[in-house]
């Protein structure tokens, strides 16, 4: 099974105010901002959604297929570097004329963020073209994460006309969309993905009330933080637990985290709520550690834990 991971390779700058943002905010202020956080430390790390996914699937023994874009700058030789180190291939990463994509993101005492992001080289369209892959297409899965808006497009367009599976992700880009492009993107695939702002985003986005989605895709899987995840199908919703934690370190790419843990369980033939529930384990590992890719693990430290949560073995982990 091929998996596919498209969207963003970044480097994040992460910050950490030990304080909470909303005191220093004020809702009679909010037509005129001018406010400055004094953050405790800045951290540079690897990032991007297709990279994030990309290290949890290689840590969990997966050697998935990334698409996107990088710059000329020691930021894109860095990540081209990393990603030859797990032994992926860089042969559908597009080496643009623009600076390597990087976020800015400030994280409060109570893992509330304020993030911005510059997109760079993820502007650039790459000319990866899912027909080229060998096999049929049920054996491929993937996944169109936040990334550049046309690769977004053309993508789930693909991904439909192939026949192949993919959890429609928007993300963070999801504001940038049309409700008809979001709508279009959505249709046919295996699942939506989002975090509970981005889900009620998208419904003011496209008009359309949450039941309706099912009209678009199978089932919607929504994150909720430290609240765990659900599951949503026409038959109903279902809380997902989240995987234990022993200390939140930096709760971003969770739900990068999360991803990687769904499509390994889907790639092997487990159920979707199984694959919900290794979502949410994995995603415990990364919150445990600073960055989006600070973490390690071995496919049995996930098994032991997923286990103690969820009193199931996942197959594809044994």
């Amino acid at each position: 099974m091929t998996i596919i991971c498209s969207g963003s390779l970044a480097f994040d700058r992460l910050a950490i105010f030990p304080g909470s943002f909303k005191d220093y905010i004020l809702a009679e202020k909010l037509d005129y901002l001018n406010i400055c956080f004094l953050v405790d430390q800045v951290e540079r790390v690897h990032g991007g959604t297709a990279g994030n996914i990309a290290y949890n699937l290689f840590l969990l023994k997966e050697q998935p297929l990334v698409v996107s874009s990088v710059g000329p700058d020691r930021d894109g030789e860095d990540y081209l570097d990393r990603l030859k180190s797990w032994n992926l291939t860089a042969d559908h990463i597009l080496v643009t004329d623009l600076p390597t994509s990087g976020a800015y993101i400030a994280t409060d005492k109570d893992t509330n963020q304020l993030s911005f992001f510059h997109p760079g080289a993820m502007t650039r369209d790459t000319s990866f073209d899912p027909d080229s892959l060998p096999g049929p297409p049920e054996k491929h899965l993937a996944i169109v994460s936040p990334g550049g808006m046309g690769d977004m497009i053309r993508l789930c367009r693909r991904y439909q006309e192939l026949g192949i599976r993919y959890i429609f992700d928007p993300g963070q880009q999801t504001p940038a969309f049309t409700g008809p492009q979001i709508l279009e993107m959505m249709d046919g695939s295996l699942m939506l993905m989002t975090n509970e702002y981005e889900i009620e985003l998208l419904l003011k986005q496209t008009g359309v009330e949450f039941d309706d989605l099912f009209q678009y895709t199978t089932c919607i899987v929504t994150t909720l933080g430290g609240e765990g995840s659900r599951l949503s199908t026409p038959r109903g919703s279902q809380h997902i637990l989240p995987g234990p934690v022993e200390e939140v370190i930096n709760p971003t790419g969770a739900g990068d985290a999360y991803r990687a843990g769904v499509l390994k369980a889907l790639s092997h033939g487990e159920s979707i709520i199984t694959a919900c529930r290794l979502g949410a384990t994995v995603a415990s590992f990364c919150v445990e550690a600073p960055g989006t890719q600070g973490h390690r693990f071995s496919p049995g430290e996930v098994l032991a834990r997923h286990f103690r949560t969820f009193r199931e073995t996942v197959n594809c982990l044994a």
